[in-house]
């Protein structure tokens, strides 16, 4: 189950950060083995919607970027904490969309 919904535009940028500070209590930061994947809504890796990955103190941070419409892709933010090596995977769903339909 994703910890958070992202909405974007094919060609917006956005940069989305997850803070592992209470998810890896024993360490003061995430190493930059750290990392951020995504897959689409059919099991396949595309690293085309990851931009630039960055780490601070406990933030992981990465530019979701790109994308097709209507796709659903699944970001998978792996913090690995400095000192004791544990990873904590935290799930962003991304919605890709031109635009939203709502009720009417």
């Amino acid at each position: 189950m994703a910890s958070d919904v992202v909405y974007k535009t094919p060609s917006e940028e956005i940069q989305h950060s997850v803070d592992f500070t209470d998810l890896l209590p024993d360490d003061t930061s995430v190493t930059a083995s750290s990392t951020v994947t995504a897959v689409k809504s059919d099991d396949s890796a595309d690293a085309t919607v990851i931009g630039t990955v960055s780490q601070s103190s406990m933030l992981l941070k990465a530019v979701l970027q790109a994308g097709t419409d209507g796709e659903d892709y699944t970001v998978t933010f792996r913090g690995r904490g400095n000192s004791t090596a544990r990873d904590r995977d935290v799930i962003v769903e991304m919605r890709v969309r031109t635009k939203l339909q709502g009720n009417s």
